[in-house]
């Protein structure tokens, strides 16, 4: 320190806090148990035995490749014969105010009941839920109510299915990548006729199914019909747009109402977009280029009402999903 010199420095390098797309989060039912972060599966034993479902579900995410970094726990004590179900949804009303950086929610508690509340509770969140029931008929009640829930049915109670499918998706990039096709590591082919494999990939459901020799989850859309990835990049989208936007206004002195502050704004955006064609969520237009819009005001359009309460209204986009191939058709000739 210095009485004659004064040196002031601000940091603007602290992030603003983004929004965790590859944290899957077990509600745990055997105990009630703070908050916390699993790394590997051993670090699970010290608070489960291993003949616990907990453990079970624990060691199906832990053993797929790309193998988790992270595995969140929350614990509450729930006896699904005795105790109301509200109790899950109350633990998890209770973790979002303390906690809310898990992207995907798996639960041991697998019964219609459970499943049914669970969901429900997601259908307010911009995350996603998936589970494994031995049900069939739940497929088909919920088909088309959730659309960030999924479910695969299979008939060992202990497959966590979709559970697997959760931990082998969750340290991609959203947009690389598809749900359909992929193996489950440690996950039998599920005992079910041809023709409830299909009720259940009708119902937008899911199972695991021995496809020309490999074993590879049948289905990849949630209950409501879309594609997980494409749900999985609406969130993504939502979520990278307010932090981007927000530390652009958090890290300056002054955003000017002027089309040059306007312009800044949209470059945020556009450098999201751009960024998002990389990861492959955006497709290409027939130029080979991004294919997406974004329009915006100027100034002089803006009515001086909503200028002086300092609002930016009217940015608006327009993107078109790359998507996947799952089926192919080919038709051809043979001829002498």
């Amino acid at each position: 320190m210095s009485r004659f010199v004064t040196v002031n420095i601000t940091r603007e390098t602290k992030p603003v806090s983004e929004k965790g797309f590859g944290l899957p989060l077990m509600l745990a039912t055997n105990k009630d148990l703070e908050y916390k972060i699993y790394t590997d599966i051993s670090e699970v034993a010290k608070d489960f035995e291993a003949t616990t479902r907990e453990y079970k579900l624990a060691q199906r995410m832990f053993g797929q490749s790309p193998k988790i970094r992270e595995l969140a726990c929350y614990g509450t004590s729930y006896v699904a014969e005795a105790d109301d179900v509200t109790v899950l949804t109350n633990a998890m009303n209770e973790l979002v105010q303390i906690n809310n950086e898990f992207f995907y929610l798996v639960c041991p508690e697998n019964g219609d009941k459970e499943i049914k509340t669970l969901a429900e509770w997601m259908s307010t969140q911009e995350k996603f839920y998936g589970a494994t029931t031995q049900n069939i008929a739940l497929v088909e009640e919920l088909t088309g109510m959730y659309e960030n829930t999924f479910l695969s049915v299979h008939d060992d109670p202990e497959a966590f299915h979709g559970e697997g499918l959760i931990a082998q998706s969750a340290p991609k990039e959203i947009g690389s990548y598809t749900w359909t096709f992929k193996q489950i590591n440690g996950v039998k082919a599920a005992k079910l006729t041809n023709a409830e494999i299909n009720a259940v990939i009708k119902n937008n459901g899911t199972t695991c199914i021995n496809e020309m020799g490999i074993l590879l989850n049948a289905s990849g859309k949630v209950l409501g019909g879309d594609y997980i990835d494409v749900v999985q990049s609406d969130y993504f989208l939502r979520a990278r747009l307010r932090e981007d936007v927000f530390r652009k206004l958090a890290v300056v002195e002054k955003m000017p109402y002027t089309n040059e502050g306007i312009a800044q704004i949209v470059d945020v955006m556009d450098t999201r977009f751009k960024s998002a064609f990389r990861q492959g969520i955006i497709a290409t237009n027939d130029a080979g280029e991004p294919d997406y819009t974004i329009t915006y005001p100027l100034r002089s359009e803006i009515p001086k009402n909503t200028i002086a309460q300092r609002i930016l209204p009217d940015i608006k986009f327009r993107l078109v999903i790359a998507g996947a191939i799952e089926k192919v058709e080919i038709n051809g000739v043979l001829t002498l």
